[in-house]
C-alpha cells in the first residue's frame, strides 16, 4: 500500500512541485490550501505523513501543527516543516523534521524517506518516557530500557514532561516523585486531566518513603504501579512490563 503524504501549503505551485517530486517517488499525495483545510484532511485521510508551510494566512503552520498534536487521532502523524524562514525556537510541537524553500527533489525526497524508516523502525517497540530531575538516573534507566528493547524519551522536570507525553504519546512514564518546583503527584494530575494523556500508564519511582495515604492518593490519580529506589534492573522491567500489560 502507497504512504499517503498530506501537503498543506498556500501556494498552488509549492503544493505541484511537492506533488511531483513524491508521487515520483511512489507516494500518493493529498492537498490542502490553508491551515483549516489541511486539520480536516488530516481528521478524515490520516495521513502517514504531512508537509506543512509555515507562512499561511489564517492558521499558521505552526498553529496547525498544535491542533494536529492536541487531537488524539492525529497526534502521532509526523510533521515536515516548509519554510523560507530560517529555523527559530518554534521548531518543536512534535515536528521531526525542517526543509528551506527552495528544495531540491533530493533533499525532500530522503527526509521523507528517513522518516519513515525511522517510524517503521520503531514499530512494535514499546516507548517509555522516563522523568527524573537526576540526570544519571535518567541515563542509567533509558540504558537499561534500551537492552530491553524498549524505546527510552526524557524528561528532566514536571513541565518538560507533560509537554513530551503530549507530543511523544509514550506507552508507559516512569516518573519520580520528587523533583523541584512540579512535582510527580501534579505532572500525574496533569496528564489525567488531558484527553491526550490520560490513558498512559503511569509507574512512579520514590528515594524516600511513601506513607499509605500519598500511595492512595497516588492510585486515585491512576498510578499504576510504585518502585523504590535503588532498583535492580530485572526489578524494573519486570515492573515496566507489568505495567504494559495492565
Amino acid at each position: 500500500m502507497k504512504k499517503k503524504v498530506l501537503v498543506i501549503d498556500d501556494e498552488a505551485d509549492i503544493r505541484e512541485i511537492v506533488r511531483i517530486f513524491l508521487i515520483d517517488e511512489g507516494y500518493e499525495v493529498i492537498e490542502a490550501e490553508n491551515g483549516q483545510e489541511g486539520i480536516l484532511r488530516a481528521q478524515q485521510m490520516q495521513p502517514d505523513l504531512i508537509v506543512l508551510d509555515i507562512m499561511m494566512p489564517g492558521i499558521n503552520g505552526f498553529e496547525v501543527a498544535k491542533h494536529l498534536k492536541d487531537d488524539p487521532n492525529t497526534q502521532n502523524i509526523p510533521i515536515v516543516i516548509l519554510s523560507v524562514l530560517a529555523q527559530d525556537s518554534q521548531y518543536r510541537q512534535g515536528i521531526m523534521d525542517y526543509i528551506s524553500k527552495p528544495f531540491r527533489q533530493e533533499e525532500l525526497v530522503n527526509i521523507v524517506r528517513n522518516i519513515f524508516e525511522k517510524v517503521e523502525g520503531k514499530a512494535g517497540k514499546k516507548t517509555v518516557l522516563v522523568v527524573d530531575d537526576d540526570p544519571d538516573i535518567v541515563d542509567i534507566i533509558s540504558i537499561c530500557l534500551k537492552d530491553n528493547h524498549i524505546i527510552p524519551e526524557k524528561a528532566y522536570n514536571g513541565p518538560e514532561a507533560l509537554e513530551k507525553a503530549k507530543n511523544k504519546a509514550p506507552d508507559l512514564i516512569l516518573l519520580d516523585i520528587n523533583m523541584p518546583g512540579m512535582n510527580g503527584f501534579e505532572v500525574i494530575k496533569h496528564l489525567k486531566e488531558d484527553k491526550a494523556t490520560c490513558d498512559i500508564p503511569v509507574v512512579v519511582l520514590t528515594g524516600t518513603y511513601i506513607s499509605e495515604d500519598d500511595k492512595k492518593h497516588g492510585l486515585t490519580l491512576g498510578v499504576a504501579k510504585y518502585l523504590t529506589k535503588p532498583f535492580s534492573a530485572d526489578d524494573l522491567v519486570k515492573e515496566i512490563k507489568g505495567a504494559f500489560h495492565g
